[in-house]
């Protein structure tokens, strides 16, 4: 189920929003979730860093994992 989230904008906000999305030639819902999909993408990306960090052990698993299936990849 869409849930609706109200923004509220101070009037320079509002502006520079409409700019941009002006600008992108896009409405202004479209170009604010897209700026809030990069975002989630960001924080998203952020904390996977954090985690990999966190756990030395299975990033380098990972990495291993990753090199065996590009070898396998340049075999054929």
């Amino acid at each position: 189920m869409a849930k609706t989230v109200t923004l509220r904008l101070s009037d320079s906000a509002y502006e520079a929003v409409k700019q941009y999305a002006e600008a992108d030639r896009q409405s202004m819902n479209a170009w604010i979730e897209t700026v809030l999909d990069a975002e989630d993408m960001r924080r998203r990306c952020e904390a996977h860093d954090q985690w990999m960090r966190e756990h030395p052990d299975v990033a380098a698993f990972s990495e291993a994992w990753a090199d065996r299936n590009l070898d396998e990849l340049t075999k054929r």
